[in-house]
């Protein structure tokens, strides 16, 4: 069957204006996503008017991160919409995954945030931000979809939402939309928001058992901390994300190039943290004498062991069982999994609690690409003694 020149492949999804079709273009040999307004809407003027005004919303709009739309014509008692055909996955569907490390929901936001700052500086607010109307590709690219709702600046345009009625998705919705207020670009950074908290928290800031419940919550309830809901997250962005979720528009990122600028610097501030782990100073091979004596010393001179040159011999008298005390000696070190030689038996990988006799021991911690750390302890005192060792590269 063909829509115009456009020769239907598959069906891809039904929403409630329209049905969405993978279709090919003879002309120019292009895949394309033909959406095609139901028939059981045609005779509805409203309905109509809404289909189209998706088109001239799109069609003013030029941004790698939105949808293109190519052409709109009429067919079978009815009209399409011929759009670019986007290969990825709904947002939905990642968030379902709950696979996305904070970086990447850093720089989706930093796209997304960009892309709704581009569309409402041209004067078209979307309305309907939610997980299914963004796209994400393999390459990690996002793409915004469905500008069905979207409100068009336009003194020449009839604008079709009147006072007090509510377009969206309720669970998306900003605290003003559910009010049915006039709403400008602040809404929709509201909605990404909600998506952001998703995302990062893995579950969304508000929930309710029917419609009333969900707008008062909306209203009303201030969100759980996505940090407190993930103890993981970065504090930074758990403070970004709740800043856009702010009931009082004027308290939210007040532009999407704001929003944009606010998650780059916390990207910025994740790479500079990392850069400054990996910048280590790797120490030449005696710095591994250097620290084996100087944690030997401060061990000492908290009491805790000293370094014995006498060997101490047994006092026990004659003809009786020696009673042997015990000590718990912690051996931890930096990095971990380096394996513990206590007198020359392997006793285990760091970090490990031992309990050996009171007296002199030689302890040696070995791990591969790492000089051995090597120390002779006298352990005087029962208790817990702690041995915390940093290892050093052997390169």
């Amino acid at each position: 069957m063909n829509y115009g020149r456009y020769e239907i492949l598959q069906e891809l999804g039904k929403g409630a204006m329209g049905v969405v079709y993978k279709a090919k273009d003879p002309q120019i040999n292009r895949t394309i996503a033909l959406k095609i307004l139901r028939e059981d809407r045609v005779t509805s003027e409203d309905f109509v008017q809404r289909f189209l005004k998706e088109a001239m919303a799109i069609g003013r709009l030029s941004h790698p991160n939105i949808v293109t739309i190519y052409d709109v014509g009429q067919d079978h008692d009815t009209i399409y919409l011929a759009m670019e055909y986007l290969e990825g996955r709904p947002f939905n569907d990642i968030i379902r995954e709950k696979n996305l490390s904070f970086t990447e929901i850093a720089e989706l936001a930093v796209q997304l945030a960009e892309c709704l700052d581009y569309a409402h500086k041209k004067g078209i607010v979307h309305r309907d931000i939610k997980p299914s109307n963004i796209m994400l590709s393999p390459e990690g690219k996002v793409k915004l979809t469905d500008f069905g709702i979207a409100r068009i600046e336009d003194p020449a345009m009839n604008q079709q939402t009147r006072a007090g009625e509510i377009l969206g998705t309720p669970v998306y919705m900003s605290p003003e939309q559910v009010m049915g207020q006039q709403l400008d670009g602040r809404s929709d950074l509201y909605s990404l928001g909600v998506i952001l908290y998703e995302l990062a928290a893995g579950k969304r800031p508000y929930s309710g058992e029917n419609l009333a419940a969900i707008f008062r919550a909306i209203t009303l309830d201030t969100p759980e901390d996505p940090g407190t809901i993930n103890p993981s997250m970065p504090p930074a962005l758990a403070s970004l994300v709740m800043k856009g979720l702010n009931k009082d528009a004027a308290q939210r990122f007040q532009t999407g190039e704001e929003m944009a600028a606010a998650y780059r610097a916390f990207l910025k501030k994740l790479d500079s943290d990392a850069a400054a782990r990996e910048a280590v100073p790797k120490k030449p091979p005696y710095a591994a004498i250097i620290s084996g004596l100087a944690l030997i010393i401060l061990l000492f001179s908290a009491g805790a062991f000293y370094i014995s040159t006498h060997h101490e011999e047994s006092t026990a008298p004659a003809g009786t069982q020696e009673i042997v005390e015990l000590t718990s000696l912690n051996v931890e070190s930096e990095p971990i999994g380096a394996q513990i030689f206590i007198d020359g038996s392997f006793r285990g990988k760091t970090p490990l609690k031992l309990d050996i006799p009171l007296g002199k021991h030689e302890v040696r911690l070995s791990l591969p690409e790492y000089y051995e750390w090597e120390a002779q302890l006298a352990l005087e005192e029962k208790g817990e003694i702690p041995l915390s060792v940093r290892l050093v590269p052997s390169e």
